[in-house]
């Protein structure tokens, strides 16, 4: 009866081995999405903070002088959009955030 106790108490510990080595080796698909989520609004968010400080100071100097000049500069909105949810997705795609490049060169 010892041995058949000890062949399933090993069989018992290899299964668990095997479940642990699989949890190391290939991490759950959730947590690569959850991964990926936290880097995109990371990287999106801070970037749309500092797009609209920028764009409120930015009218408020000189906004008045392009209305009177005529000069229409509502072109540029969609681009700046476009790029910072490029840039979010590029931070996904490298698993790095754009914003620690940035930082670093400050």
């Amino acid at each position: 009866m010892s041995d058949q106790l000890e062949k399933e108490l090993r069989e018992k510990l290899e299964a668990e081995e095997r479940k642990q080595h699989l949890k190391e080796t290939d991490p759950l698909p959730e947590n690569r999405f959850i991964e990926g989520a936290v880097l995109f609004l990371g990287t999106v968010i801070p970037l749309y903070i500092l797009y609209y400080v920028a764009h409120y100071l930015f009218m408020l100097s000189f906004g008045l002088a392009f209305g009177f000049l005529g000069i229409g500069i509502n072109w540029i909105y969609p681009v700046i959009h476009a790029a910072i949810i490029i840039a979010g997705i590029y931070s996904v795609y490298r698993k790095r955030s754009v914003l620690d490049d940035i930082f670093k060169r400050l």
